[in-house]
This record gives C-alpha cells, sequence and structure tokens, in this order.
C-alpha cells in the first residue's frame, strides 16, 4: 500500500510534467549532501517520498500518512531562473503550480485521497552552492489503513468449533459446535 501510493504520484507527476522534466522518480531516504548532488545531475527534477506518519485512531492498523513531493531545479544564470524558469526549462514555481493541483484531491484506488498540507521552501546554503532551489510540497492521507495480517481465505479448514463468552452483567456461556465433513454431509 505505501509504494502503491508512491507509484501513483510518481505516474500522476510523469503525465502532469511530461518532457518538461529530466527525472521523476522515488526517493529512498531524507536529502543528505550525497542526494542534493545526485538531484543536481538531473535537473529539473521531482522526488516523491513516503515521509511516515502518525497512528490514526480506530480498531484497524491505520496511519494519518505523509507524503513529500520534492521539486529540484537548477540552473547557471543563477536563482531567479531556477525559481522561475525560463524560455528553455521550466523552473521550481512552474512545476509546482503543475503538481500541487494535480495531485491535491487525487484517489488512491482503495487507499484514500491525498489532501494538500503545506509547501515549503527548502533553502539552505549548501542547495545554493550545488546551484539548485528545492521545494517541498506535502500531502495527507489520513486513515490509511494497513491491509489485515491474515487473510480468511488462508485459514485450514475446520471440523470443530469452541468459544467461550464472558457477557457483562449476564452469565457466561460456552458454545461447542462440530461441523459435518466429507461423507456426513448431505445435499
Amino acid at each position: 500500500m505505501l509504494a502503491k501510493v508512491e507509484d501513483d504520484m510518481i505516474e500522476r507527476c510523469k503525465s502532469l510534467l511530461g518532457r518538461h522534466v529530466k527525472k521523476v522518480e522515488d526517493l529512498p531516504a531524507g536529502w543528505d549532501a550525497n542526494t542534493l548532488k545526485a538531484a543536481r545531475r538531473d535537473v529539473p527534477g521531482v522526488y516523491v517520498a513516503w515521509s511516515g506518519g502518525a497512528a490514526a485512531p480506530g480498531s484497524r492498523a491505520a496511519i494519518n500518512s505523509r507524503y513529500a513531493v520534492y521539486v529540484v531545479t537548477g540552473h547557471a544564470s543563477g536563482e531567479r531562473v531556477r525559481r522561475r524558469g525560463n524560455g528553455r526549462e521550466m523552473g521550481a514555481y512552474e512545476i509546482l503550480e503543475r503538481i500541487v493541483p494535480g495531485l491535491h484531491g487525487m484517489t488512491i484506488e482503495k487507499i484514500g485521497t491525498l489532501q494538500l498540507e503545506r509547501v515549503d521552501n527548502l533553502y539552505s546554503d549548501q542547495a545554493d552552492r550545488e546551484g539548485v532551489v528545492i521545494y517541498g510540497a506535502v500531502f495527507a492521507l489520513n486513515k490509511m489503513q494497513f491491509p489485515a495480517a491474515l487473510d480468511a481465505s488462508d485459514l485450514a479448514d475446520f471440523a470443530t468449533f469452541h468459544a467461550n463468552h464472558q457477557v457483562p452483567d449476564g452469565p457466561d456461556t460456552e458454545t461447542h459446535q462440530t461441523l459435518p465433513t466429507g461423507s456426513e454431509v448431505t445435499p
């Protein structure tokens, strides 16, 4: 389920941006010096990363998940062109103006709907020295349920059912049932 959301977001970004970016892919971890240098080689680029989530209340294992989309642009003409683009290359603002509305409200089949949470300017001195600008758009996917740990179809057949019941303000009861099997089953 986590990978499906990431993959669907990547496919949507590719369809929104077409050939205007060199790379749209997942990002396995947070930004560091090596990630920044690698991203610099393929600008403009878009990177999607699952950034975790807090537990959501309920009877099933679920989280209020967060996915970040990082936009990285670089241009020799300076920081302004990195943000705004020029006639030949998209800038970070143009990319954000396509992907933010394109991902906000996107329904991931059987999982949920992405909701824009915030957009951040991730300026750093190191990024500036590398000649890139980085922006991040964070999307929430609330009450994202983990799949059941067991599937009922994986259970073996059984012939005997036994249960003890404790009912508040009532008597404890016991159920024991032997089910017919094989030749005992009549049509």
